[in-house]
C-alpha cells in the first residue's frame, strides 16, 4: 500500500490502528525533532463521529468525553460553544492542518470513529465525494475554486473487485486500494472508496491519508485553506448521510486560518442579495435559458435556482455554476460571480 501510513496498518479492510492518537503525536514529535520550524497541528487534529440512526448514516461532531478528538471552538476564532458550521447552508466543517513531510504534505486526520453499538458489525462504510475543491488566500481573503493544477488526493480507500481467477464457483472479491481527486474541476478518479468495516461490537476507528499536490513548478501547493465535500453511505443503508465539508490549513499561520474559517461560520460566504439580483438580470436578458423565474433556495452548497426547462445555476465559492437544460447533464463552471455581477452592472 502506497499510503504514508501504511506501516500502521492493521487490518486491510478497517485500516484500524491500535492507538492511532498515539501513533500521529509520535509522528508528529518525531517531525519537530528533526526540523522545529514545522508547526505541530495537535490542535487541528479530530474525528468524525459516524453512526446510524432511522435506517441512515448520520454524521457529527464527535463527544471528547467518549474518547475522540475535537477541535476546539476556539481555536478557530470562534465564540465558546460555537461549532464550525456554514452560516449559509448549515452544513458542519471538520478541520485539518496538513503536515510537509520529505516526500509530500499530508495528514491522516480527521478520522472516522463510531463507539460500540453505533454500527452494524461486519458493515462496510464508504465515503462518497462531490464538489469543487474550494481555497482561501490570505491575499483575497475570499473563498473561491482552488488555483488551477491544485488538488487534493484521498488516498488508502478500498474497492472489492471480482476475482475471475481463484478456480472455484464462487472467488471472494480482490481488495483492490484506490483514491479520489478533488480540483476546482470537480471530483475525478474514483468517487466512492471503502473507508473501513465496523467492527464486532459495532465500533469503527479508521483513518485514511489526504494529501495536497501541485504542478503549478513548484514543489509545494500555495500557502491557504483548502476545503472538501463528502457524505457517507454503508453497504447496509445505502441512502447517504448530509453532506459535510473538510478543511484544512495549508501553512496558514493560525489568526489567517481563522480569518477562513470565519468566511464561511460567522458570515455567509455568498452575496444572496446581489445573486438574486444576478439571477434577475439573467432572466430578463436570456429568457430562453432561463424562462419562469422561481424562487432561489439552498442545496449542496449552491445558492441555486431552476427553471421549467430543467436549467439550474447556482453561486458557489465566488462562481457561477449551471446544469440541465440547454447546460447539459453535467455541472459546468460558468465563470467568477463578482465578474459577472460587473458585467451586468450591479
Amino acid at each position: 500500500m502506497p499510503t504514508i501510513f501504511k506501516n500502521l496498518t492493521i487490518n486491510p479492510i478497517s485500516r484500524m490502528r491500535s492507538n492511532p492518537s498515539r501513533t500521529v503525536l509520535s509522528i508528529l514529535t518525531g517531525l519537530y525533532l528533526l526540523n522545529p520550524l514545522i508547526l505541530i497541528a495537535g490542535e487541528l487534529h479530530q474525528h468524525i463521529e459516524v453512526k446510524v440512526v432511522e435506517e441512515r448514516v448520520q454524521t457529527n461532531f464527535c463527544n471528547p468525553e467518549k474518547g475522540c478528538s475535537l477541535v476546539k471552538p476556539e481555536t478557530l476564532g470562534l465564540p465558546a460553544g460555537q461549532m464550525p458550521i456554514d452560516q449559509l447552508t448549515g452544513t458542519p466543517i471538520y478541520v485539518s492542518e496538513f503536515i510537509i513531510f520529505p516526500d509530500r504534505t499530508a495528514i491522516d486526520s480527521p478520522g472516522f470513529e463510531s463507539i460500540a453499538g453505533d454500527m452494524t458489525a461486519g458493515d462496510r462504510v464508504r465515503y462518497r465525494a462531490s464538489g469543487h475543491l474550494s481555497y482561501w488566500s490570505s491575499d483575497k481573503h475570499q473563498w473561491s475554486l482552488a488555483p488551477e493544477g491544485v488538488q487534493i488526493r484521498l488516498a488508502g480507500g478500498l474497492d472489492l473487485q471480482p476475482n475471475q481467477d481463484c478456480g472455484q464457483v464462487f472467488c471472494i472479491p480482490i481488495t483492490v486500494e484506490g483514491f479520489t481527486i478533488f480540483s476546482r474541476h470537480g471530483v475525478s478518479s474514483a468517487s466512492s472508496l471503502i473507508v473501513g468495516e465496523v467492527r464486532s461490537d459495532g465500533s469503527l476507528h479508521t483513518h485514511l491519508d489526504w494529501i495536497v499536490e501541485s504542478n503549478l513548478g513548484t514543489p509545494n501547493a500555495p500557502i491557504g485553506a483548502y476545503m472538501v465535500e463528502l457524505q457517507l453511505i454503508t453497504d447496509s443503508y445505502p441512502e447517504p448521510s448530509d453532506s459535510l465539508w473538510i478543511m484544512f490549513n495549508n501553512g496558514l499561520p493560525l489568526q489567517d486560518f481563522q480569518q477562513a474559517v470565519a468566511g464561511r461560520v460567522l458570515q455567509s460566504n455568498t452575496d444572496t442579495t446581489l445573486a438574486d439580483k444576478l439571477f434577475g438580470w439573467a432572466e430578463s436578458n436570456y429568457p430562453t435559458l432561463f424562462p419562469h423565474a422561481e424562487t432561489s433556495f439552498i442545496a449542496l452548497g449552491y445558492y441555486a435556482r431552476c427553471y421549467q426547462n430543467g436549467a439550474c445555476v447556482g453561486v458557489k465559492d465566488n462562481h457561477i455554476f449551471a446544469v440541465g437544460g440547454e447546460f447539459g447533464a453535467n455541472i459546468l463552471t460558468l465563470g467568477e460571480f463578482n465578474a459577472f455581477a460587473a458585467q451586468a452592472g450591479l
